[in-house]
């Protein structure tokens, strides 16, 4: 019996999609084919090596915002574990080592990036290839590979190549020809509003250590109400917006902390009445009397605040410096009709070393 031939061969790297699906890359004899599945359902895209014009790799800044927010949240739990005993001490404990092993693999993995493969007729974002040593390793395997059906090019014949031309035969699962991927320009106010409004509740969320006052329980409130405004606010306007993914990232984090420290608020409020149930149907009275609870003296509402505290900080500073960087680039993506298909500084052509922009 004639042995089957293999008819592809996975490339290294994967991603799980936003809650469900997994982007995979697959190497075939003259073509590479890009898999997004899902539970019953396989999306593909091909791309052929004589169609691709180039594979551009740029390292973000996902990566180090993953570590710096697991780090603060490391260091904000390891005090309760230092100062409860009991139940509460190995709760904070269990929950430092989570994180320290979650962090210990990001670092294990590597810097992120962002890869996309250019063709004449679309950009695509490989997204299974989000790590720079795995990006490298593809690229240095399939380059053979093109260069072999393309034969060498130099950086000058490669800046000739018009941002536009009529391509051959890249196919996709949904359609041939894709859009300009650019995306609608923003300048990121919203992020900017809602990083701030993050810092400035971490701020009154300190004081309430040292003040026992109603005013800054008002204002924690009233600021974690407009976190919550800002934060779907700024992920309608990120929404096919030329905004990085290291911001849109940073952005949905948010609405899932905004979730759970709203949730947390809500069983402290509802802790608190069930104590106190003369309480329980005057808003303002119940509202003066959780301010007059100090947290060192209520585990409960200790564990409430290092939560917002740890939020708040270890999103509002990251989100800031992303931001600030977007800034000082002098914008984001090329306006749509601009010819925005040409190597930059952070082209890597197949063939060529490892080129990348930071």
């Amino acid at each position: 019996m004639a042995e089957k031939v293999k008819e592809y061969t996975k490339l290294p790297g994967s991603k799980k999609g936003f809650l469900i699906g997994k982007y995979t890359l697959w190497q075939g004899a003259d073509h590479l084919l890009h898999i997004f599945s899902r539970v019953g359902i396989e999306d593909y895209k091909r791309f052929y090596f004589d169609d691709i014009q180039a594979i551009i790799v740029r390292k973000t800044l996902t990566g180090k915002v993953q570590n710096i927010i697991l780090g603060c949240l490391m260091l904000l739990f390891l005090f309760p574990a230092f100062k409860f005993d009991g139940g509460w001490s190995v709760f904070y404990i269990v929950v430092v080592s989570i994180l320290f092993l979650i962090l210990l693999v990001n670092l294990l993995l590597g810097p992120t990036c962002d890869t996309r493969l250019m063709t004449a007729v679309q950009t695509e974002k490989l997204q299974s290839l989000h790590r720079l040593y795995k990006a490298f390793r593809v690229m240095d395997q399939i380059g053979q590979h093109i260069q072999q059906v393309q034969g060498s090019l130099s950086r000058e014949d490669l800046s000739q190549i018009p941002g536009t031309p009529a391509g051959r035969r890249t196919t996709s699962g949904k359609s041939g020809i894709s859009p300009n991927q650019a995306g609608k320009p923003d300048n990121g106010r919203a992020h900017l509003i809602l990083f701030a409004l993050l810092l400035l509740n971490g701020v009154l969320v300190i004081s309430e250590f040292f003040i026992s006052h109603v005013v800054p329980t008002l204002l924690s409130t009233v600021t974690g109400f407009s976190i919550g405004i800002f934060v779907i606010i700024a992920l309608v306007r990120q929404h096919n917006s030329d905004l990085p993914g290291s911001l849109r990232i940073i952005t949905w984090t948010t609405l899932g902390y905004v979730c759970v420290a709203f949730g947390m608020g809500y069983i402290v409020g509802m802790v608190f009445a069930l104590k106190n149930p003369s309480l329980a149907y005057n808003q303002w009275e119940l509202i003066k009397a959780i301010s007059r609870l100090s947290p060192w003296d209520n585990s409960l509402m200790l564990s409430y605040n290092i939560l917002v505290l740890g939020g708040a900080f270890s999103l509002g500073i990251p989100g800031l410096i992303i931001h600030r960087q977007i800034g000082s680039r002098g914008g984001r993506s090329a306006p749509p009709g601009t010819n925005s298909a040409r190597p930059t500084a952070g082209y890597r052509a197949p063939q060529t070393g490892k080129a990348i922009e930071d």
